[in-house]
Protein backbone atom coordinates (compact mmCIF):
# COMPACT_ATOMS: atom_id res chain seq x y z
CA UNK A 1 0.00 0.00 0.00
CA UNK A 2 2.54 2.70 1.16
CA UNK A 3 4.42 2.10 -2.48
CA UNK A 4 1.39 3.16 -4.12
CA UNK A 5 0.73 5.90 -2.54
CA UNK A 6 4.38 6.53 -2.81
CA UNK A 7 3.89 6.15 -6.84
CA UNK A 8 0.81 8.12 -6.74
CA UNK A 9 2.12 11.10 -4.97
CA UNK A 10 5.04 11.17 -7.33
CA UNK A 11 2.80 11.79 -9.94
CA UNK A 12 0.97 14.67 -8.08
CA UNK A 13 4.26 16.57 -7.62
CA UNK A 14 5.05 16.12 -10.90
CA UNK A 15 1.95 17.91 -12.25
CA UNK A 16 1.74 20.31 -9.17
CA UNK A 17 5.62 21.17 -10.68
CA UNK A 18 4.41 21.23 -14.03
CA UNK A 19 0.97 23.07 -13.02
CA UNK A 20 3.16 25.97 -11.82
CA UNK A 21 5.79 26.20 -14.42
CA UNK A 22 2.90 26.53 -16.75
CA UNK A 23 1.01 29.39 -14.70
CA UNK A 24 4.99 31.34 -14.86
CA UNK A 25 4.72 30.72 -18.99
CA UNK A 26 1.34 31.91 -19.46
CA UNK A 27 -0.42 28.30 -19.28
CA UNK A 28 -3.89 29.15 -17.56
CA UNK A 29 -6.32 25.93 -16.24
CA UNK A 30 -8.72 27.55 -18.30
CA UNK A 31 -6.91 26.47 -21.49
CA UNK A 32 -7.83 22.44 -20.69
CA UNK A 33 -11.38 22.91 -21.16
CA UNK A 34 -10.51 23.18 -25.06
CA UNK A 35 -7.81 20.23 -24.68
CA UNK A 36 -10.29 17.42 -23.38
CA UNK A 37 -8.68 14.34 -23.95
CA UNK A 38 -10.69 11.49 -26.52
CA UNK A 39 -12.24 8.17 -24.41
CA UNK A 40 -12.22 9.36 -21.10
CA UNK A 41 -13.99 6.51 -20.29
CA UNK A 42 -11.65 3.75 -20.97
CA UNK A 43 -9.57 5.33 -18.59
CA UNK A 44 -12.47 5.34 -16.15
CA UNK A 45 -12.80 2.16 -17.13
CA UNK A 46 -9.40 1.18 -16.16
CA UNK A 47 -9.62 2.82 -12.79
CA UNK A 48 -12.51 0.56 -11.66
CA UNK A 49 -11.01 -2.77 -13.33
CA UNK A 50 -7.98 -2.32 -10.71
CA UNK A 51 -10.01 -0.75 -7.96
CA UNK A 52 -12.42 -4.14 -8.06
CA UNK A 53 -9.74 -6.44 -8.77
CA UNK A 54 -7.58 -5.28 -6.14
CA UNK A 55 -11.19 -5.09 -3.62
CA UNK A 56 -12.09 -8.78 -4.70
CA UNK A 57 -9.02 -11.02 -4.65
CA UNK A 58 -9.18 -14.02 -6.22
CA UNK A 59 -9.33 -14.68 -10.13
CA UNK A 60 -10.70 -11.12 -9.99
CA UNK A 61 -7.24 -9.79 -9.16
CA UNK A 62 -5.65 -10.83 -12.88
CA UNK A 63 -8.83 -10.60 -14.47
CA UNK A 64 -9.04 -6.92 -13.48
CA UNK A 65 -5.50 -6.46 -14.22
CA UNK A 66 -6.08 -7.67 -17.88
CA UNK A 67 -9.15 -5.43 -18.25
CA UNK A 68 -7.63 -2.24 -17.34
CA UNK A 69 -4.43 -2.93 -19.29
CA UNK A 70 -6.80 -3.14 -22.13
CA UNK A 71 -8.93 -0.32 -21.63
CA UNK A 72 -5.57 1.70 -20.93
CA UNK A 73 -4.52 0.77 -24.25
CA UNK A 74 -6.99 1.74 -26.34
CA UNK A 75 -6.98 5.59 -24.37
CA UNK A 76 -3.67 5.67 -25.12
CA UNK A 77 -3.99 4.82 -28.68
CA UNK A 78 -7.13 7.37 -29.27
CA UNK A 79 -4.77 10.15 -27.52
CA UNK A 80 -1.35 9.15 -28.67
CA UNK A 81 -0.48 12.41 -30.79
CA UNK A 82 -0.99 14.61 -27.17
CA UNK A 83 1.85 15.42 -25.99
CA UNK A 84 3.06 13.18 -23.08
CA UNK A 85 1.06 10.65 -24.20
CA UNK A 86 4.35 8.65 -25.86
CA UNK A 87 5.68 8.89 -22.30
CA UNK A 88 2.63 7.56 -20.73
CA UNK A 89 2.26 4.83 -22.62
CA UNK A 90 6.10 3.90 -22.46
CA UNK A 91 5.87 3.95 -18.82
CA UNK A 92 2.62 1.70 -18.50
CA UNK A 93 3.90 -0.87 -21.43
CA UNK A 94 7.31 -1.02 -18.93
CA UNK A 95 5.29 -1.58 -15.97
CA UNK A 96 3.20 -4.09 -17.96
CA UNK A 97 6.04 -6.30 -19.08
CA UNK A 98 7.91 -6.49 -16.14
CA UNK A 99 4.89 -7.74 -13.92
CA UNK A 100 3.62 -9.98 -16.62
CA UNK A 101 6.88 -11.56 -17.03
CA UNK A 102 7.72 -12.02 -13.24
CA UNK A 103 3.98 -12.39 -12.02
CA UNK A 104 4.19 -9.03 -9.96
CA UNK A 105 6.58 -6.18 -9.39
CA UNK A 106 10.33 -6.58 -8.70
CA UNK A 107 11.37 -4.37 -5.97
CA UNK A 108 15.26 -3.68 -5.46
CA UNK A 109 16.15 -4.35 -1.80
CA UNK A 110 19.36 -1.93 -2.61
CA UNK A 111 17.09 0.92 -3.69
CA UNK A 112 14.61 0.82 -0.97
CA UNK A 113 17.88 1.00 1.24
CA UNK A 114 18.56 4.60 0.11
CA UNK A 115 14.44 4.98 0.29
CA UNK A 116 15.40 4.70 3.57
CA UNK A 117 13.53 1.57 4.36
CA UNK A 118 15.48 -1.59 5.58
CA UNK A 119 12.96 -4.07 5.01
CA UNK A 120 10.30 -5.04 2.45
CA UNK A 121 7.24 -6.19 2.77
CA UNK A 122 5.46 -8.53 0.57
CA UNK A 123 1.94 -8.09 -0.90
CA UNK A 124 0.13 -9.90 -3.87
CA UNK A 125 1.35 -6.85 -6.63
CA UNK A 126 5.31 -6.68 -5.59
CA UNK A 127 7.60 -9.45 -4.72
CA UNK A 128 11.70 -8.83 -3.87
CA UNK A 129 14.03 -9.16 -6.92
CA UNK A 130 16.25 -12.05 -7.05
CA UNK A 131 19.03 -13.48 -9.36
CA UNK A 132 16.02 -15.25 -11.36
CA UNK A 133 14.15 -11.95 -12.02
CA UNK A 134 13.37 -10.95 -15.35
CA UNK A 135 14.06 -7.18 -16.49
CA UNK A 136 14.70 -6.56 -12.60
CA UNK A 137 16.07 -3.18 -14.41
CA UNK A 138 12.43 -2.51 -15.12
CA UNK A 139 11.20 -2.96 -11.84
CA UNK A 140 11.22 -0.91 -8.80
CA UNK A 141 14.82 0.23 -8.60
CA UNK A 142 14.49 4.35 -8.37
CA UNK A 143 15.14 5.36 -4.77
CA UNK A 144 12.17 7.83 -3.49
CA UNK A 145 12.79 9.36 0.02
CA UNK A 146 9.52 11.17 0.36
CA UNK A 147 9.42 12.72 4.04
CA UNK A 148 7.75 9.28 5.75
CA UNK A 149 7.25 7.54 2.84
CA UNK A 150 10.76 6.46 1.59
CA UNK A 151 9.53 4.05 -1.17
CA UNK A 152 11.51 2.79 -4.50
CA UNK A 153 9.70 3.24 -7.91
CA UNK A 154 9.96 1.68 -11.41
CA UNK A 155 11.47 3.73 -14.43
CA UNK A 156 8.13 2.95 -15.80
CA UNK A 157 6.69 5.43 -13.29
CA UNK A 158 9.05 7.89 -13.64
CA UNK A 159 7.20 8.10 -17.57
CA UNK A 160 4.44 7.81 -16.45
CA UNK A 161 4.53 10.86 -13.41
CA UNK A 162 6.52 12.71 -16.46
CA UNK A 163 4.33 12.09 -19.12
CA UNK A 164 1.23 13.35 -17.12
CA UNK A 165 3.44 16.49 -16.32
CA UNK A 166 3.83 17.60 -19.94
CA UNK A 167 0.68 16.54 -20.84
CA UNK A 168 -0.68 18.92 -18.62
CA UNK A 169 1.86 21.94 -19.43
CA UNK A 170 0.82 21.06 -22.53
CA UNK A 171 -2.75 21.50 -21.96
CA UNK A 172 -2.78 24.46 -20.41
CA UNK A 173 -1.05 26.42 -23.50
CA UNK A 174 2.08 27.22 -21.81
CA UNK A 175 4.33 29.04 -24.33
CA UNK A 176 7.35 27.92 -23.04
CA UNK A 177 8.44 31.78 -21.89
CA UNK A 178 7.96 33.91 -18.83
CA UNK A 179 6.26 36.68 -20.01
CA UNK A 180 8.36 40.02 -19.90
CA UNK A 181 7.19 43.70 -19.68
CA UNK A 182 7.64 45.07 -23.08
CA UNK A 183 10.46 47.42 -22.85
CA UNK A 184 9.52 51.13 -24.49
CA UNK A 185 11.26 52.36 -27.07
CA UNK A 186 13.44 55.38 -27.55
CA UNK A 187 10.34 57.45 -29.12
CA UNK A 188 7.88 56.68 -26.42
CA UNK A 189 10.54 57.93 -23.71
CA UNK A 190 10.54 61.27 -25.49
CA UNK A 191 8.19 64.47 -24.22
CA UNK A 192 5.32 64.77 -26.30
CA UNK A 193 5.12 68.39 -27.95
CA UNK A 194 2.44 70.11 -26.93
CA UNK A 195 -0.58 70.27 -30.43
CA UNK A 196 0.25 73.07 -32.13
CA UNK A 197 -3.38 75.09 -32.44
CA UNK A 198 -3.06 77.61 -36.10
CA UNK A 199 -4.04 80.85 -35.58
CA UNK A 200 -7.58 82.00 -36.58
Amino acid sequence: MAGRIAKVLLVLLVMVLAAGAARLTGGRFSNLADNTLAGLHWLAAACIGQLLGALTGGIAYPVGLIGSAACIAVFLRLNLFRPGVALLALGFFGNALVVALNGAMPVSATALLRAGLDHFVADPRHELADPSTTLPWLGDVVPVALPGLGQAVSPGDVLIAAGAGLLLYAGMGATGRVPAAVVPSWADLEPKAAPHHPPE
